[in-house]
């Protein structure tokens, strides 16, 4: 054990020109965090290098190893420790990054998921007005009774153009958590990639189908909670604890790690009727498709001058939007 015997952090691996620091803490008697750099800055690039690694260690079938749970920037690995001792499951986690110098040769698993999406819906308008009623009347994040305005301040772009994006890309799903059935869900194109501060305080009540947006990620609620994302619609089930409907017939939960949610807009009237085919008659069909990220053709592209200069474009408008948005 590393520093004072109260030091949680019970080994690193340096940074290296295609990876950051990787920190493993201790997580509990039977739990272990690998964590990738000390600052929020992970990108999607180490997502994918997290999955790659992630891989290779489910697929030793490690005695005493019981789940994994990758996130954002981190893995948390789940294991017996009368069977297997964090200082072996270390040990095989470096090996296993060891083996990975770049990830250009990573290709991940990747299903494509089409979402339908009713912005603005009357549920999460509702959300908005609960909120403002019993938790903060003065809201700044609230314009004309919802989210969207001001997200779209946040970034220096008009409503339409926030829609455009959130509709523009794939969703990248570093990792299923936060709340049962959950995804983290990332722009795969940078040039869509919305940030906005989270609600202060959070929310009381959020309807199961909301999706909203938080710092750089999306979020579908799985089920009636609080929450704290900025809403900006409402999308079809995801998650189905009786797990009667065919999608869940191996468990309440639709994503995967590595998925990719695709979003195209409908009605709120078509969001309605599916929440009865999935949890009522059961009979609503998820459009899926297989596929695959190849990680070195991403890189590629999105380093490209066309993808770049958008970039430089968006971070010079959400520069100005930034001083203009009213602070949470």
């Amino acid at each position: 054990m590393k520093g004072n015997k109260y030091d949680v952090i019970l080994d690193t691996m340096p940074e290296t020109p295609s990876r950051l620091e990787i920190l493993f803490r201790q997580a509990g008697d039977g739990f272990l965090q690998v964590e990738y750099g000390r600052e929020q800055r992970a990108a999607l690039q180490d997502s994918f290098r997290i999955l790659a690694v992630n891989d290779i260690i489910r697929a030793r079938q490690i005695n005493g190893l019981i789940e994994t749970v990758p996130g954002l920037r981190t893995n948390l690995f789940h294991f017996d420790p009368q069977a297997l001792s964090s200082a072996d499951l270390i040990a095989q986690i470096k090996e296993a990054e060891d083996s990975m110098p770049t990830i250009d040769d990573v290709v991940l698993e990747s299903r494509v998921i089409h979402l339908p999406l009713a912005f603005e819906d009357s549920e999460t308008k509702k959300a908005v007005q609960k909120y403002v009623k019993e938790v903060r009347p003065d809201a700044p994040n609230v314009i004309n009774g919802y989210n969207l305005e001001y997200m779209a301040l946040c970034n220096g772009v008009t409503v339409a153009e926030a829609k455009n994006m959130i509709l523009g890309t794939e969703w990248f799903n570093s990792g299923c958590g936060f709340w049962p059935g959950g995804a983290f869900l990332w722009p795969v194109d940078p040039r869509c990639a919305l940030v906005v501060p989270k609600y202060n305080p959070p929310r009381t009540w959020t309807p199961e189908g909301a999706a909203g947006i938080g710092g750089p990620c999306v979020f579908t609620y799985t089920t009636p909670t609080g929450g704290g994302y900025q809403l900006f619609g409402r999308t079809i089930p995801t998650f189905q604890f009786s797990c009667k409907h065919p999608i869940f017939k191996e468990g309440p939960f639709l994503y995967r790690p590595a998925d990719r949610v695709k979003f195209h807009e409908v009605q709120e009237q078509e969001i309605l009727d599916i929440f009865d085919h999935v949890h009522n008659k059961t009979d609503y069909r998820y459009q899926i498709e297989s596929g695959q990220v190849v990680a070195k053709d991403y890189l590629t592209w999105v380093h490209s001058e066309e993808v770049q200069n958008g970039v430089r474009e968006l971070k010079a408008k959400q520069a100005e939007g930034v001083r203009k948005a009213p602070r949470l």
